[in-house]
């Protein structure tokens, strides 16, 4: 059995925005989310620049929901108003069990390590000056609820499938920042075999916190240049120095064309293809000429049915790190070499504007492609002043293009070369 799927919904909490309409309205206009940033407390750490959410216009937003002011962790907040902003967007939020069959509406989101306090783990260090668990645990009524170490993985999936009872399969992809792209590819095939008449999908991520920033650093990820301020995130730039972390949620409603159609909901756009692939290069290092996400677009392409020459834009993953740059331009020219289509395609880069999501940023991503296909406007990448020579395709920089966009590829490529594509074509019923 193999259905078409589209999207009935969408909702997003990010840096640029609180809902999805001001975070494409923010692509479009070229504003960007990113800020001078430091950790509490905190005020020599090298990496001084992210892209937070607003707190207080958060709080502001979402006063009278009782249920997102309760203790837990910001990536599960971020994540549970995304949900039901994409929920209401499709008419599936009002608890009609006859428009959401039960179990025929399932989620599948990303995200990623638990957020952790560093002042928490002080609780672990006994009156003999050493840490240990023991202590942590007899101390245990003194941790902060919201703590990652209450949560789990799978808190996020788990709470915003209870949340909106939610009764179908319910699964937390972990693979890095492609983990949002993995859900919405597999929420996409298990429509599309009939599995599920729906499933929410995206994904939340909340990295701008002590433990889990030192890790990136140590990894060299992150920029830690004051050169350029907000304008530090400068993907394909030749003084492109390194990724710039935000947070945040975003998430679509799939489902089957047949059910949207029976319930006359509104229709973005179709999603046609997922494929992807892994590297086996190295964790902190895509493969230089750019083979596992090559034959990531390779697979989703041939999944959809879609002509490499049928494409018009590409919505890179595009990190401003000198080495997925090149890798992933490189890629693009090969599965777009036949008659040099790659120096037809308008190609963009969000995390310019949005930061980097980590595990959720192939879900604002992907609303950004669907909005650029239904809507005709290919968002510019941002800070795109000295090109690197290596990065010789047509980035639309600075200023948003109009143009038609028939088809469009979405690209998120993670750490230890896990790669997924996702294709999105304007809905013709």
């Amino acid at each position: 059995m193999s259905r078409r799927v589209v999207v009935t919904g969408m909702g997003a909490v990010c840096g640029l925005g609180l809902d999805r309409q001001t975070v494409w309205e923010g692509l479009c206009e070229g504003r960007s989310a990113i800020r001078a940033w430091r950790p509490p407390g905190v005020e020599d750490f090298p990496v001084r620049y992210a892209a937070p959410v607003d707190d207080a216009e958060f709080a502001r937003r979402h006063g009278a929901d009782e249920g997102l002011h309760r203790p837990m962790e910001r990536r599960m907040r971020f994540g549970l108003a995304a949900a039901g902003q994409a929920l209401a967007d499709a008419g599936l939020d009002a608890g009609d069990d006859a428009a959401r069959p039960p179990g025929r509406v399932g989620t599948a989101v990303g995200s990623g390590v638990p957020e952790r306090d560093a002042h928490e783990l002080l609780h672990a260090i006994g009156d003999d000056g050493q840490p240990g668990w023991q202590t942590l645990y007899d101390r245990r009524a003194e941790l902060d609820r919201a703590s990652g170490l209450f949560c789990t993985n799978d808190a996020l999936a788990a709470g915003i499938a209870t949340r909106h009872r939610l009764r179908g399969p319910a699964l937390n992809y972990s693979t890095a920042c492609a983990g949002a792209s993995h859900a919405i590819g597999h929420g996409f095939r298990m429509i599309r075999r009939g599995e599920v008449d729906a499933m929410l999908v995206g994904g939340a991520d909340s990295v701008l916190n002590l433990p889990t920033m030192t890790g990136l650093h140590l990894l060299g990820a992150p920029s830690t240049s004051e050169l350029f301020g907000d304008r530090l995130c400068r993907a394909f730039d030749r003084d492109r120095s390194g990724l710039v972390a935000g947070e945040g949620a975003a998430m679509l409603v799939l489902e089957s064309e047949e059910s949207a159609r029976r319930r006359g909901a509104r229709i973005y756009a179709e999603v046609a293809g997922f494929g992807s692939s892994l590297d086996a290069y190295q964790v902190t290092a895509p493969h230089p000429e750019g083979r596992g996400a090559a034959l990531a677009m390779s697979r989703a392409l041939a999944d959809g049915g879609v002509e490499p020459d049928e494409v018009a834009s590409i919505n890179a993953h595009g990190t401003s790190t000198p080495l997925n740059d090149p890798a992933e331009t490189r890629a693009i020219k090969d599965v777009f070499a036949r008659g040099e289509h790659y120096r037809r395609l308008a190609v963009t880069a969000n995390k310019t504007a949005l930061g980097h999501l980590i595990a959720a940023a192939g879900a604002p991503e992907l609303i950004a492609t669907v909005l650029s296909v239904r809507d005709g406007i290919v968002p510019p990448t941002l800070n795109l002043q000295n090109p690197d020579p290596a990065c010789d395709l047509d980035y639309v920089p600075d200023k948003a293009r109009h143009q038609e966009v028939p088809v469009a590829v979405s690209n998120s490529f993670g750490f230890g070369g896990l790669n997924a594509s996702l294709v999105v074509r304007g809905y013709d019923s």
